[in-house]
Parts: structure tokens; C-alpha cells; sequence
């Protein structure tokens, strides 16, 4: 098969059906287990985490701007941009069980002039090529295979204008998992009816198909075109998963320690640029 132009989009109907099931992602997830769903539940909506400004301040959005958030889930990011100044904030979700929260946000926060939510795949966004100034994944990339995350960053280079940009938030990554869990795991064979083989919890065992390193991420992002693109380590120390107070504290110790703080910390921001054309850069 030919490679695609990277200036077309591929048409829903050519693709695979997705390794998680959308209705795998039902109304209680939204409500009560997803980022933010605490503060959403607690108010309708019209409190949003602080996490959805902290992720549009870090990614220097400007007013004037379009944002295009991927797997909008109940779509706070969506209200916060316009807050912001953003000319448009357009959100893709493609779990039905999502979509009329996301709506209800919009309505509750008066932003519905400036903002939609769309529901679609990201390996095939309708948007227009080279429409938008940033888009952003927050605890997306773990829930697609890697064929399906190397589509949908393919597709977020074709929608980003020369000089767009991206930012990727995720979490718990692959590391704290399958290595600084296991170790500590084979230093406790006498306990390890207290610690599971897979310390995941049922929803991680559901969608999560491709948590992610540090490493893996910034390849990713690469292969797709994005340069620049920076990969680094967030601040939270996920412990939850972790059965002692013992080892908990080692997850801390690890964070402390610049060269082994990726076995500590739990989460990974990516960050790319789409590189401005041929034609732009020389005029």
C-alpha cells in the first residue's frame, strides 16, 4: 500500500475498527473515574479541574487562537480555552457516552458561540488541513494502539498550521509499571499474595493498550513530523497501585534523583512543533 499524502485525511469507513471499544467508555467513567470527574460531578460541570488551565498556560495559548482537543471526554478544556481567548475550541469524541456532558459544559459556561463537540475518530478528523494553532491529547495516547496513536498524531500534524503545536499529557506511563513495580514485586516473593502480578486496576485493563516512556512518546512524535518536539517527566508520584507504605516511599526516593526519576514519576508531557514550510521559512 502506498504511503497517504500527509495532507489528506484517511475516510472513516477505511479504518480498522479501534482495539478499545467506544462503549467501553460509558457515563459512569465520565462522571466518576476520569481526570476531573470529581469536580465535574460535584457542580454540573461548572467547576472544571485546574489541570485543563495548567495544560492550555503550559502550551502558551493565545487569544485569537483555534485549539482542537482530542478526546474531549466531557469537555472542559473545551470551556476553559474560550475563557482564555481562544477564537474556537473544537472537540473530538467518539464515546456517545461523552457527548451530551461535553455539551452540558458548553452550555454551563456560556460557550457554545465559540465552541462544538464533534463526534469522530482521530484517526480521521473532519477539520480542515492546516486550520488550527494547537492541539492537545490530555490521557489519550495509553487508550490507542500504536498504529491507531500514530494515525491520530499524523492527523494532528495535517490540521496544525506551519508553526502549530501540540502538547500531549499522560499517564500512569509503562515504566513505574513494568519496571520499578516488578522489581520491587521480586524483592517480596514471600508476599506476593499482597502484590499482584498486574498491580493495574480494571478500567487500566479495559483501555489502556499503549502506556507510554519517555523514550516511546518522543519517537512517536518524531516519526510524525513534529520538530522540535520535547518529551519530559510530569510531578505526580503514583503510588496507588503500590500495597506497602515501604515501597510507596521508594516510588518517592526514585523521584528525587534526576536520572531515576522516571521510574518515580508516573506521568509524561510531550510537547511538538509543526515545522514551518518550505516557502514560509524562506520568505
Amino acid at each position: 500500500m502506498s504511503e497517504r499524502p500527509r495532507n489528506s485525511s484517511p475516510s472513516p469507513a477505511e479504518l480498522p475498527r479501534t482495539v478499545v471499544p467506544q462503549d467501553v467508555y460509558d457515563d459512569h467513567y465520565f462522571r466518576g473515574v476520569c481526570l476531573g470527574a470529581e469536580e465535574w460531578s460535584a457542580t454540573g460541570g461548572a467547576h472544571v479541574a485546574g489541570v485543563y488551565t495548567g495544560v492550555l498556560q503550559r502550551a502558551g495559548l493565545q487569544p485569537g487562537e483555534t485549539v482542537v482537543d482530542i478526546g474531549t471526554g466531557r469537555g472542559e478544556l473545551l470551556a476553559v480555552a474560550v475563557e482564555m481567548g481562544a477564537s474556537r475550541a473544537i472537540g473530538l469524541e467518539y464515546a456517545e457516552a461523552a457527548i451530551g456532558l461535553a455539551r452540558q459544559t458548553l452550555d454551563t459556561h456560556d460557550a457554545k458561540d465559540k465552541a462544538c463537540v464533534l463526534v469522530a475518530d482521530a484517526r480521521a478528523i473532519p477539520v480542515s488541513s492546516e486550520s488550527a494553532d494547537l492541539v492537545t491529547m490530555i490521557d489519550v495516547v495509553e487508550h490507542l494502539a500504536p498504529n491507531e496513536l500514530a494515525l491520530t498524531l499524523s492527523e494532528a500534524h495535517r490540521i496544525l498550521r506551519p508553526g502549530g503545536r501540540i502538547i500531549i499529557h499522560t499517564m500512569p506511563s509503562r515504566t513505574i509499571y513494568q519496571v520499578t513495580y516488578r522489581l520491587l514485586r521480586l524483592m517480596r516473593p514471600r508476599r506476593w499474595q499482597t502484590w499482584p502480578a498486574d498491580p493495574r486496576n480494571e478500567y487500566e485493563r479495559s483501555m489502556h493498550v499503549n502506556e507510554q516512556t519517555v523514550t516511546a512518546l518522543g519517537r512517536s512524535l518524531r516519526k510524525a513530523g513534529f520538530d522540535p518536539h520535547r518529551v519530559s517527566l510530569g510531578r505526580w508520584v503514583y503510588t496507588v497501585h503500590v500495597p506497602e507504605e515501604r515501597a510507596k516511599r521508594a516510588y518517592h526516593r526514585l523521584a528525587k534523583i534526576p536520572f531515576l526519576a522516571r521510574f518515580g514519576i508516573g506521568d509524561i508531557w510531550g510537547e511538538g512543533v509543526k515545522p514551518a514550510s518550505k516557502r514560509s521559512s524562506s520568505a
